[in-house]
This record gives C-alpha cells, structure tokens and sequence, in this order.
C-alpha cells in the first residue's frame, strides 16, 4: 500500500486588513520620522557664519552677540514645548555655573513664545543664564534654525566653531566648552 503526502495548503500569504494597516502606519511613521531627522538635521549655519544680533532678555536688558567677544558662549535655540530642550537645560545651567568663571556664557534663545510661558519654564529648571526673547522669529530665520534644539559654538574670535542640532549629551556639550576654552589659550 502506497501513501500518497499530501501537501499542506498553501498558506495565505497575504497579511490581514488589519496586519496591512499596521504596516502601512510603521512605514509612514518611518518615513515621516526621516524627514524630520533630515529637516532637523541642518541648522543653516557653516562654522565661522556668526550672524550678530540684539536682542531683549527676559529681564528687560538688551543683549548683543558681539558684546561677548573674547568668551566661549553657547547660542542654544529652544523651545518650552521641545522635550528634549528641557532635557538637556538643567546640564546647560550646570555646565554655565562651571565655566562661566573661565570665560564661557549662554544665550538662551527662546522660540517665539510669550514671557508668560517662558517665565515658569526657566524657574521651574532655576536658570539663572541669560535668556533671549524671539518673538517674532527674527534671530531663528536669521541663524537658519529649523529643528529645536539647535547649539551654535562662538569662540573668542566671535565665529561659530561648533554647531549641533538635537539634545546635547554631558560628555558633547563637555566636549564644545573645552574646544572653545582652548581657542582662548591659543
């Protein structure tokens, strides 16, 4: 007596509806994700473009890049509604308690929100650097700034030596002070 294999049926190699929309939603997602990441990615400014600007403190007073000639300073562009920008800001403040003796300041550049938003975020974080009012988006299209947020490096010399987009790690905003204290000693 011969037994005769039957094949198995062939399974249906389609995904279900539900399987489908499901992979339709991660590649979009992916998709979207990479555009930002892209968009994000470029701040507009080349090491050695430093627009100078004035500007208004939250505090009232007037402010002026070039004013700060001869000192490391962190141009950060932020926002209260950025996750990450609150993220890194308590390791900025910590970092300008450190270096601020040795020449290094922060310019906080608000993304054109009200002071009545802006004044619980910088207390709640106790931020005690200056912070730059951008109201009408002026210094962000200025600098080119399209993703948040965004470091520009100035050294001594008033030129950008460093730029970086996304949340600043300790060990790189480490990294930029000490490349910028450097260029003082040279």
């Amino acid at each position: 007596m011969s037994t005769i294999a039957k094949a198995a049926p062939p399974k249906n190699q389609h995904a279900s509806p539900r399987g489908q929309r499901l992979l339709w939603l991660a590649v979009a997602f992916l998709t979207i994700s990479v555009v930002i990441l892209m968009i994000s990615a470029s701040s507009g400014m080349s090491p050695g473009d430093t627009p100078d600007f004035v500007g208004r403190m939250l505090n009232g007073e007037t402010v002026q890049l070039s004013d700060y000639r001869g000192q490391v300073v962190l141009v950060n562009f932020w926002a209260t509604w950025c996750p990450p920008c609150r993220a890194e800001m308590p390791s900025i403040q910590e970092a300008y308690q450190r270096y601020h003796e040795d020449g290094f300041t922060v310019l906080a550049i608000n993304n054109s929100e009200p002071v009545a938003q802006i004044v619980p975020f910088v207390d709640a974080l106790s931020l005690d650097f200056p912070v730059v009012l951008d109201l009408d988006a002026r210094l962000q299209k200025d600098f080119g700034i399209t993703g948040y947020p965004t470091s520009l490096f100035v050294g001594p010399d008033g030129s950008v030596y460093a730029t970086h987009t996304g949340m600043l790690s300790d060990v790189q905003l480490e990294r930029y002070i000490q490349q910028g204290l450097s260029l003082r000693e040279a």
